[in-house]
């Protein structure tokens, strides 16, 4: 304002007689009127500029809040669902591991049980290998069973002494407290073992003529007395007597082969 009471004072000096002054005056004015206008019209368009950025500042930082303040109420409820689930687990340990303990003394009862049983089988087998390792006893069957103390011999021999013999050789096995022999005597049994060994071989000899298209084509009658093997019957040619005699050799328990009594057809 006091710029404009100058300048009025200024065209009051110059007076109506000088037009390019007055006008030179007047833009003057203008420009001081309308400069101080465009600084006011600059501030309220700028102003509220500074708040709207402040404004875009502060919405980006609440959201960053947002999920912290989730997160931190997550949490507790995740931590308020945990010692829930922790009790039971803690209650299924102690029951899986007082079922543990009940199953491994199951477990040991079972292994010593079954151990007591692998020893008391043992022996029976060692003492039957042992009385198999006898010649004199080799051909007897021999039972061996196990009483509460002792060992059970059972079976049959054909004399006193073999009898001995038997319960000698048991009570020498290691482990073996007592002897309960059992055994009975049968004077006849060496013949009924040797006629029962000649009926195995006899079977034998058969069996192997039958694994050849001619032996068994021939018909060979076979008989076996004390291991000695005796052939019978009528075939072509002696060659066949001779592949019978070779096959019966070759089966265990035979002592000798007899062909005396086998014809030739050609002879008559």
């Amino acid at each position: 304002m006091s710029d404009v009471k100058r300048t009025g004072r200024r065209i009051e000096i110059i007076g109506p007689d000088q037009p390019f002054l007055g006008l030179c005056v007047c833009v003057l004015l203008a420009s001081l009127l309308i400069k101080p206008m465009l600084l006011h019209g600059d501030q309220p368009a700028g102003s509220p500029a500074q708040p709207s950025a402040d404004q875009s500042k502060i919405p980006a930082s609440l959201p960053s809040g947002k999920p912290q303040k989730e997160l931190s109420q997550a949490q507790p409820s995740s931590q308020e669902s945990k010692p829930a689930p922790q009790r039971n687990p803690n209650s299924k340990s102690e029951e899986s591991k007082s079922k543990g303990d009940k199953r491994g003394e199951e477990a040991i009862d079972k292994e010593k049980d079954s151990a007591g049983k692998r020893t008391v089988s043992s022996l029976i087998l060692t003492v039957k290998l042992a009385l198999l390792a006898d010649p004199r006893l080799f051909p007897y069957d021999i039972e061996v069973e196990t009483g509460s103390d002792e060992v059970v011999l059972l079976g049959k021999v054909s004399s006193m002494a073999e009898k001995s013999i038997a319960a000698e050789i048991a009570g020498t096995v290691p482990g073996v407290k007592a002897v309960a022999n059992r055994i009975e005597i049968v004077k006849e049994l060496p013949e009924v073992l040797a006629q029962r060994q000649d009926d195995i071989v006899t079977r034998q000899v058969k069996e192997r003529f039958a694994q050849s298209a001619t032996l068994k084509a021939a018909g060979f009658e076979v008989k076996t007395e004390k291991g000695v093997v005796s052939l019978g019957g009528t075939v072509r040619f002696q060659v066949f007597v001779l592949e019978a005699a070779e096959a019966a050799r070759h089966v265990p328990g035979v002592k000798a082969v007899k062909t005396d009594k086998v014809r030739i057809e050609s002879e008559g």
